[in-house]
């Protein structure tokens, strides 16, 4: 299964590209991107949104914000380079003379972008989007300008696959509908569960955050479905506060009501490091519940269906 494969190389494929983007005080960054290739803005504005004066904003959609201006910077990311949605940013941006730029393997992405005079990070191919997560990744941390970032890469390429614990986690949640929550920079991370268990084992998942949470989905468990499955996803650098209402919000909403909790705390010194050792576990758990459920993991036909019909 080629999706196996890559998740079990993910540490491997974090590599070192070069080229930070010019960037003023005032300057925006824009990074456009759909599906697996969209997740690495949502981690770079996570990360920027925790410890950077940088302004990251994560755009999936057609066209671009109307705020946007020619003083802002736009960053493209499209595995295949013919995204549809990141083709129709991209084209707003250059209509507006922004600094563009692209991460791709190429397609029409890196023909318009080349012809405009922008810079092309060329990565592998052969991969399938949501797996090349890393090669996506890293490029964009690097033009963004994330400190010690050299020093976060090393310490997730020194990470263990924790396959046994997947295994485990894939046993009780499958036949469930996984209800992911998290808070913070692992947001984002609660998203990538629950797309990658929706594409790699063909099954719905669910994900909110706290503390926003508490304030309307926590009343659905006054009434809990023996079908739901509760997974918490972590920070082991969670501040005072988000401690606390991760507990309180535990012992009222589930345990009380005798619901299952699957708890899951990240480790690593680093932001970069702790979201990338929950994204690497929820890929095995995904993986693992696709055996469960019988499916080959890789392949996403109603996706690739739906683009042909919509090219029509």
């Amino acid at each position: 299964m080629v999706i196996e494969r890559d998740v079990m190389n993910f540490t491997s494929m974090f590599k070192s590209y070069t080229g930070l983007i010019n960037r003023t005080n005032n300057q925006k960054i824009i990074v456009l991107g759909m599906g697996g290739s969209g997740i690495s803005g949502d981690i770079a504005s996570a990360l920027c949104n925790m410890a950077s004066s940088i302004q990251v904003i994560s755009w999936k959609d057609y066209g671009l914000p109307e705020w946007v201006t020619r003083n802002d910077s736009v960053i493209c990311i499209s595995y295949s380079g013919n995204t549809e949605e990141t083709l129709s940013g991209a084209q707003k941006a250059i209509e507006l003379g922004c600094e563009v730029s692209a991460i791709t393997t190429g397609g029409k992405l890196e023909k318009i972008i080349t012809n405009y005079g922008g810079e092309i990070t060329k990565i592998e191919s052969g991969h399938q989007p949501r797996a090349a997560l890393p090669l996506l990744l890293t490029p964009l941390l690097e033009k963004i300008g994330i400190e010690k970032l050299d020093e976060q890469i090393n310490e997730i390429r020194s990470m263990e696959l924790e396959i046994e614990k997947a295994k485990k986690i894939a046993r009780q949640i499958h036949g469930k509908l996984p209800c992911i929550y998290s808070s913070g920079i692992i947001g984002c991370i609660a998203y990538r569960w629950r797309c990658q268990i929706e594409e790699n084992s063909k099954q719905m998942a669910f994900h909110q955050l706290l503390p926003e949470m508490n304030h309307n989905e926590i009343v659905g468990w006054t009434n809990p479905h023996d079908e739901l499955a509760v997974v918490v996803l972590r920070d082991n650098k969670e501040t005072k506060e988000m401690q606390k209402r991760f507990e309180t919000t535990i012992n009222l909403a589930w345990k009380e009501k005798k619901v299952n909790i699957i708890e899951i705390t990240a480790s690593g010194k680093y932001p970069l490091t702790r979201m990338m050792n929950l994204t690497i576990l929820g890929d095995l758990v995904s993986i693992e519940l696709a055996k469960l459920n019988g499916v080959d993991p890789t392949p996403v036909e109603i996706i690739e269906n739906l683009k042909i019909k919509l090219s029509k």
